[in-house]
């Protein structure tokens, strides 16, 4: 019995053919890519940079199998990820393939982003893969998965006061829990960079002091012989430390102590006979230093004055808390 040897160069052709026919049936695309359901991202304003969590990676089974490079075998790119597709409108991000082989990707903003316009965007995303031969013919997509993507604010807005200026009011002598109130804004999108943190008297030696929500109250009692106004310089400062982009003038006037009384009136009138009507108190008024009045008594009396021993006509008006007298001179 006779036993062939075997050819090597015949088994070498057949390992060939092999390896050839498994290549081209898994030239085949047959499964979809695969990506996350959901994806967070952050984004800094004026920035084009998207951090994401999950990272964004596509996955596909027909990926080519690796041991035929050994061999020098040329194949085709089915399995490969040729690129992400964004649905949505006017969305201003775009997402880009860093790597076909293994499927990763980044999502960037297409323009700087305004933190102030909008702090959030949410929109889908699909992978889609290379297809199958030279032309990407049965090309398939992923299913489509949710981005959100917050943009994180950047402190570019300083404090700006509501008010031009300032003014008010006091009575000497007294201690105010609560002179006047300033306030300032900030337009940053942030609580941290648009809320006011502190409020502060830039004018030294004042006695006045402000607390963070912009109450003006004074240190000590105020006396209107010593200064009847008080000019304040104020600034303002948000929680990321910017200063105010324009200080604001605040002027507090010092009025003297009021007592309540008639005012307006002269002790003593003189009228010559026969020169007509005088009218006696015009400008009469009754200060009350701005509180309310419960009630007047009067007590209306006699007053005589008079240069001689004699006088023709004596006039009293009752029911007043004055009473006037007219009289002639011999």
């Amino acid at each position: 019995m006779r036993i062939r040897g075997v050819n090597p160069f015949a088994s070498a052709v057949g390992l060939l053919l092999g390896l050839l026919c498994a290549v081209e049936a898994a030239k085949v695309n047959k499964h979809k890519p695969w990506i996350e359901t959901t994806y967070h991202g952050i984004v800094t304003e004026n920035d084009d940079k998207v951090l994401l969590d999950p990272p964004l990676i596509a996955l596909d089974k027909d990926a080519p199998l690796r041991y035929a490079e050994s061999f020098e075998v040329t194949f085709t790119k089915e399995g490969e990820i040729c690129g992400f597709r964004i649905h949505g409108q006017n969305v201003p991000f775009e997402a880009m393939v860093l790597d076909k082989s293994t499927g990763e990707g980044v999502i960037r903003a297409k323009d700087k982003l305004d933190c102030e316009l909008q702090k959030e965007h949410t929109f889908t995303i699909q992978a889609y893969d290379c297809g199958e031969g030279p032309d990407g013919s049965n090309m398939k997509k992923s299913h489509k998965a949710t981005v959100h993507i917050q943009v994180n604010d950047v402190n570019e807005y300083s404090p700006v006061f509501k008010e031009k200026s300032y003014k008010a009011t006091v009575i000497e002598g007294k201690k105010y829990d609560s002179i006047l109130k300033v306030e300032a804004v900030d337009a940053d999108c942030s609580f941290q960079f648009s809320q006011i943190c502190s409020y502060e008297i830039v004018t030294p030696d004042v006695p006045f002091t402000i607390d963070k929500d912009g109450n003006i109250k004074n240190t000590e009692k105020l006396n209107y012989s010593k200064e009847h106004l008080y000019k304040l310089t104020l600034t303002a400062y948000d929680c990321g430390k910017n200063r105010a982009s324009e200080d604001v003038l605040v002027k507090i006037n010092i009025k003297p102590t009021c007592k309540p009384s008639w005012q307006g009136f002269n002790k003593r009138i003189e009228y010559e006979p026969g020169t007509g009507s005088l009218a006696l108190f015009p400008s009469m008024h009754l200060e009350t230093c701005e509180e309310p009045i419960t009630s007047i008594q009067c007590s209306p009396y006699p007053v005589l004055h008079t240069h001689t021993r004699t006088y023709s006509e004596i006039r009293v008006i009752t029911n007043c808390c004055f009473v006037f007298f007219l009289f002639k001179r011999n």
